[in-house]
């Protein structure tokens, strides 16, 4: 579990320099922990709104300007859901291909 939550601040780390942000760990670390608070609140589809919603206002009290935090926030989201949506692509064709190719006990000697 702890990997999990390192390798997504790292992600975030990296995210924020190549969006223009800048590298900061305690930048990522508040987007990270602003994000999963807001995931507690039922609120919409999975909490992804409130998700990006809290992410883009923390970001914007440390002096992020505001239009800067809500594209750093919502970009976060849509690389979130493409990257989800890429492995549950693969799992789909690993499957699927792995289904139709013939076992060895059905092989025909």
């Amino acid at each position: 579990m702890s990997a999990c939550w390192i390798v997504r601040a790292v992600a975030f780390f990296l995210l924020l320099g190549a969006l223009g942000v800048g590298y900061s760990i305690s930048l990522a670390l508040l987007f990270l922990c602003a994000g999963a608070a807001a995931a507690a609140l039922p609120l919409g589809l999975a909490g992804a709104a409130t998700q990006a919603g809290a992410g883009g206002a923390a970001l914007a009290t440390t002096g992020v300007g505001a239009s800067d935090a809500l594209h750093v926030a919502v970009s976060i989201g849509v690389l979130g859901v493409l990257a989800g949506t890429a492995v549950l692509l693969a799992a789909i064709l690993w499957r699927s291909g792995t289904a139709l190719l013939p076992r060895a006990s059905d092989r025909i000697t």
